[in-house]
């Protein structure tokens, strides 16, 4: 007789299995590389930076060290259920567990530091967004590609996951390979490239509430993105963009690389423009 929950947890053991196989973990259960990290600065500012969806924090150390040198303190957290096992990620990967990371992220910043910037990328992009907007304070936002709505293909992708959920908890993400163009930092990249039907949720959850807040976003927002993005078209891009209604806002086009752009071949442009946005908000360009 046919048993489809064991069918199921078969399946999800095999995924469990190869991708253990794939990013081995440390002791605490987070895959080696993809910690967290906190880099102190020199000055009593700060920036807290979010990885996107399905990525950890690996791919914003680039970035948080070139902004860390022009002194900030620069806090990269791991977003609920990425960086560790897949199981992780089917328990804690959920938008009101990212929401609630963030928070407590920006709060703790902005206790001992008098100016806090915001900076995500992808899924973070949209996080970053929500935080800002609840937090007229934030001096200054900088959006790396972000998720300020659904493409297409993740929508069939996160009502194709809910389909199969009876069947397997866990889906191939398509297209991952195409996010970094250089082979050298897409080999360091530690995200699954596994996604499951909850955090497909959440991902569309967080988006769709970034979205609806961009109108009544008042906080000064540089939006960079790539001409080649493979998750996000340029028209998309530029109607999020014209959708924000900040009185300060520029728009910069980046080519020759993909979706995650602090870990690309463009990676030094988008750490001076983001260094440079920051510091035209403290009168310090």
């Amino acid at each position: 007789m046919f048993n489809l929950s064991a069918r199921r947890a078969a399946i999800g053991a095999r995924f469990e299995q190869a991708d253990e196989a794939r990013r081995p973990r440390d002791a605490q259960g987070i895959v080696r590389g993809a910690e967290p990290f906190l880099l102190r600065g020199t000055n009593d500012r700060a920036v807290l930076v979010l990885h996107g969806f399905n990525d950890t924090p690996q791919s914003m150390r680039h970035l948080a060290m070139r902004i860390n040198d022009d002194g900030y303190t620069v806090d990269v957290p791991r977003l609920p259920g990425h960086g560790g096992s897949l199981a992780e990620l089917a328990r804690d990967g959920h938008a009101v567990n990212w929401r609630r990371a963030v928070r407590e992220a920006y709060d703790a910043l902005r206790r001992t530091h008098s100016v806090v910037h915001l900076c995500g990328q992808s899924m973070g992009g949209a996080l970053a967004t929500l935080e800002a907007h609840d937090h007229a304070e934030v001096r200054a936002l900088v959006l790396l590609a972000p998720y300020l709505g659904m493409p297409f293909d993740m929508r069939w992708q996160t009502y194709a996951a809910a389909l199969l959920a009876p069947f397997t908890l866990y889906h191939r993400s398509k297209g991952a390979e195409r996010s970094i163009h250089d082979p050298a930092a897409r080999a360091k990249a530690l995200g699954p490239g596994i996604v499951t039907p909850g955090a497909l949720a959440g991902l569309r959850t967080v988006a769709l509430a970034a979205h609806d807040a961009l109108p009544t976003l008042t906080v000064p927002t540089l939006y960079l993105q790539s001409r080649e993005d493979n998750r996000i078209a340029a028209a998309d891009a530029e109607r999020y963009f014209v959708r924000i209604g900040s009185a300060i806002k520029k728009q910069q086009w980046l080519t020759g690389c993909g979706h995650i752009i602090s870990a690309d071949y463009c990676r030094d442009t988008v750490a001076d423009a983001a260094i440079a946005w920051f510091r035209r908000f403290e009168g310090t360009a």
